[in-house]
């Protein structure tokens, strides 16, 4: 608790709250040109759908970071500027759930009634950005060995989660299932009849895919079935979904503990063995949807009476006193150099650099 006050206590006389962004960014990022061309960009995030909320972020090889929102399109950020992609600029929806670099550089966006991947061949004829890619299963593009049964989702299919695993596949939480890419063809994960599925799992609305350090894979629902582990050839149910309820996010700290975000029973944790359900003694049914671990390994996460700070022995909850701008803060992401951002309500959007919050709301 000490390195805590130490870290904060400062920053009641030293935050410069709503200060410009000119000479405040450290990015060292390459601009895009199809993302600047012809399309309106602000200092600072301006949004058309105040009533929407960020959502979660991801940050390419670029350096440029993307973020999610819950009624207001993706939001690009390169250093210095914020543009808005909504669905004149090609999206399928406005409701963005999640977003994908891949190993290739192709960015990928699931929102609440598809897959979208951005078109970096934009030209007079094609003045999209995005593109929508419909999951299809075909006869003569499996990857796996599949039953008979395997059938196209339905059209409109929320894509919740994606992950680029250690061999390249990319796998995406669905309304319908778990589907994987394999940069040709898409395949339901569910109907390699090489997977030993003895607890007949349907892996619907999965929020949250993880791959350890191990290689397993990890999968958080959002109903019915808690958590499951596919370790390379069995997919079991590892914490049954009436001990954790809705799980929206899976991380694994610096020690290979699993730690999620149980939206009605708080901070999770998993040892391997050992489940320990509401860590922290949350509010029953006051859980956060997301947990971002930092570079010295301290958790954070937004809890009902403010933002919560584990530093690996003791959790205290941080509010304006300790120099945050707003109580209610939630993280997003942590960049590539280590800085956090966080969310706050409707729409808006705050940078920690470990020192000194940065508001880049309009």
């Amino acid at each position: 608790m000490n390195n805590v006050k130490k870290q904060f206590t400062p920053l009641l006389l030293t935050l410069m709250f709503f200060t410009s962004c000119n000479g405040q960014s450290t990015y060292n990022i390459n601009d895009k040109k199809s993302f600047t061309t012809e399309h309106p960009k602000t200092l600072k995030l301006q949004a058309k759908n105040k009533m929407a909320t960020i959502g979660f972020g991801m940050q390419d090889k670029s350096g440029n970071i993307w973020f999610a929102s819950n009624g207001d399109g993706l939001y690009l950020f390169n250093g210095k500027t914020f543009t808005n992609f909504r669905e004149e600029d090609g999206l399928d929806n406005n409701i963005v759930y999640s977003i994908l670099e891949d190993n290739k550089g192709n960015i990928w966006v699931g929102t609440k009634t598809g897959l979208n991947r951005y078109n970096p061949n934009k030209d007079s004829k094609n003045k999209k950005i995005f593109t929508p890619i419909p999951i299809q299963l075909t006869n003569s593009n499996l990857l796996f060995p599949t039953t008979l049964s395997s059938v196209n989702p339905p059209r409109e299919n929320g894509v919740w989660c994606m992950m680029q695993d250690k061999d390249g596949t990319i796998w995406m939480g669905t309304d319908y299932g778990v589907y994987c890419y394999s940069g040709m063809y898409f395949t339901r994960f569910l109907d390699n009849r090489e997977v030993i599925n003895n607890d007949s799992l349907q892996l619907k609305s999965i929020f949250s895919i993880l791959q350890d350090t191990k290689g397993n894979i990890w999968f958080a629902a959002c109903v019915y079935e808690g958590i499951s582990r596919f370790d390379g050839k069995n997919i079991s149910n590892i914490i049954p979904h009436k001990n954790i309820r809705r799980t929206d996010r899976i991380i694994e700290d610096q020690k290979g503990i699993l730690w999620l975000a149980a939206v009605f029973n708080g901070v999770c944790r998993y040892e391997g063995i050992t489940f320990t359900n509401n860590v922290f003694g949350e509010e029953k049914d006051k859980g956060p949807n997301n947990i971002v671990q930092d570079n010295d390994g301290n958790l954070w996460f937004g809890t009902e009476k403010g933002l919560g700070f584990y530093n690996g022995k003791t959790f205290r909850v941080l509010t304006e006193q300790d120099g945050l701008p707003i109580k209610t803060l939630s993280p997003v992401l942590k960049d590539k150099l280590g800085n956090l951002w966080f969310r706050g309500a409707n729409m808006r959007l705050y940078y920690y650099d470990g020192k000194s919050f940065l508001n880049y709301s309009e």
